[in-house]
């Protein structure tokens, strides 16, 4: 059978070296999986721009727990560590995965057990007004154990959790999907079973699954797994919900035609036109062999049946991939991030974070960026779920808190930003956006709040406020702009020039595409 594995172009444009911003939010966490695992992102920014990073301190220590840092932009530091779990002492609680949806909120979900003998479950918690809500648990028993979850939003709002029961034991292991249509209120009270193969190969690796969203409430969910139970043969699987049902999952990827026997991390993404985009290593199982690994990508129309060899090169070493990343914002662009050898250190062994994008669909790709601080052994990189074009790209991973120590003990939680403005810099136009979109921040205000907004294509635009009985308030934007983002300021100050009072306003963005509202609080 021919082989499609082809190298991939990259755009002509090399980005500027060190447009991105690093910062430590925990300097000193005393275990190597800080960051465990890159398919759950521990990276969050909500719709009014609060920014988080979450962690956990251990994997074995009772009474450990999952913690999350804010960061303070007025006075740009982290702050303090905040325990979102409540695992009992003689408990634990750990890898946790952040989501943030449209509505100001961050959800967030991770692994907990009561005892060093219980099985691990699935529990929840959400970030809202400032604080987090008392944590539950959200996996139904019959699934016996809950492990290496991950939470996504899904264009209506939905929250998906999907997890595994890794070790339950031959003919009873699979991926299980849960579902809230309220916000985090209420969950499913069964789990859908995701893959038909009901055993995990002896890997722990195997059932992490990517949970990405598309458009009118799409969601792909993808995974590695071994087909014969052993450390060989592990192959791509996904599996498609339509906004209605899930149709089963299906093996994407086969090692017998690409001159492997291993396909591992696999992270996910979907467009505004549904079509499918993984990425995953390919490497060699055997540190004697002499041929490179690589990082690839496969690319699917969502109603296409698969080719298993049309993957795409992304990048080579001749060490494994060990972790990666990626998200589709709303102009359509793809933003990936992966760990990859440092080529130069021949000694210790150091990793690189590094982090590229596309602005055509997958075919030309950016200069890879590194993110990570020189020297530090880094890994486990995750972008956040939701690309804020005001604020940039946000991304997570763990380093080495001292330098040239590969795999430390002592780690740091780092967190990057690519700022927009790199991104629209490359290239002859600007970037367009595939939707209309409005949020304000804060919310509720008093008396100022700032109205954000990304229009598609260039002509007028009119951002106006109205009080509940449709009367029209104030008009806050009226005139020729140009597409992408934009923000406008109001000040609580009505077209009489009296101050509002006090209660609900509803805003109102109208463009030659249509029209989008939003309700504000304004509470003095």
């Amino acid at each position: 059978m021919r082989k499609y594995v082809t190298t991939l172009l990259v755009l002509l444009v090399t980005l500027p070296v060190g447009a991105q911003t690093v910062s430590v939010v925990q300097e000193d966490v005393a275990y190597a999986g800080s960051m465990y695992y890159f398919h759950q992102r521990k990276v969050a920014r909500s719709s009014t721009g609060v920014l988080m990073v979450a962690w956990n301190s251990s994997g074995s220590a009772a009474g450990s727990q999952v913690y999350a840092s804010v960061y303070d932009a007025d006075f740009g530091t982290w702050g303090p560590a905040v325990a979102i779990s409540a695992a009992p002492a003689a408990g634990l609680a750990l890898q946790p995965a952040l989501a943030a949806d449209e509505q100001g909120n961050v959800h967030a979900t991770w692994q907990q057990r009561e005892t060093s003998t219980a099985k691990h479950q699935i529990f929840y918690s959400k970030y809202s007004g400032g604080v987090w809500a008392t944590p539950k648990q959200i996996s139904p028993a019959a699934t016996g154990r809950g492990e290496e979850a991950t939470i996504e939003v899904d264009s209506r709002g939905y929250l998906w959790v999907v997890y595994n029961n890794d070790g339950e034991g031959t003919g009873v292991e699979n991926l299980y999907a849960i579902c809230s249509t309220d916000g985090g209120t209420t969950w499913s009270s069964s789990a859908t079973p995701l893959s038909s193969l009901t055993t995990f190969g002896s890997s722990i690796e195997v059932g992490r699954a990517a949970v990405t969203p598309g458009p009118d409430g799409k969601l792909v969910v993808a995974w590695d797994n071994s087909r014969t139970g052993t450390l060989a043969r592990r192959e791509v699987f996904v599996n498609k919900y339509d906004g209605s049902a899930w149709g089963g999952d299906a093996m994407v990827s086969d090692t017998t035609d690409v001159d492997r026997d291993h396909n591992r991390y696999v992270a996910a993404c979907v467009d505004a036109q549904s079509n499918i985009y993984l990425f995953y290593s390919l490497p060699i199982v055997s540190g004697t062999d002499p041929r490179l690994s690589y990082t690839v990508m496969q690319k699917n129309g969502w109603n296409d049946p698969w080719n298993p060899q049309g993957i795409v090169r992304l990048d080579s070493s001749e060490f494994n991939y060990l972790s990666i990343s990626s998200v589709v914002d709303s102009a359509g662009v793809i933003h990936l991030a992966h760990r990859r050898d440092v080529a130069a250190d021949t000694v210790v062994g150091i990793d690189e974070m590094v982090y590229r994008f596309s602005k055509d669909n997958g075919t030309t790709w950016s200069d890879p960026i590194v993110v990570s601080r020189e020297y530090h052994d880094a890994g486990y990189i995750s972008i956040a779920n939701r690309v804020r074009r005001a604020y940039g790209v946000d991304m997570a991973w763990r380093e080495g808190r001292d330098t040239m120590a590969s795999d430390p003990t002592n780690t740091s939680v780092v967190y990057g930003n690519i700022p927009y403005s790199l991104i629209t810099s490359v290239g002859d136009n600007p970037l367009p956006v595939t939707y209309e979109t409005l949020t304000n921040y804060p919310n509720p205000f008093n008396p100022l709040t700032t109205l954000a907004f990304d229009v598609a294509v260039r002509g007028p635009v009119r951002v106006t406020v109205y009080d509940l009985l449709g009367r029209e308030m104030a008009t806050v934007v009226d005139e020729i702009l140009q597409a992408g983002s934009h923000i406008a300021r109001w000040d609580g100050t009505t077209r009489a020039g009296s101050v509002a009072a006090t209660g609900v306003y509803v805003a109102r963005l109208t463009t030659s595409s249509g029209s989008r509202t939003l309700n504000m609080m304004l509470m003095k």
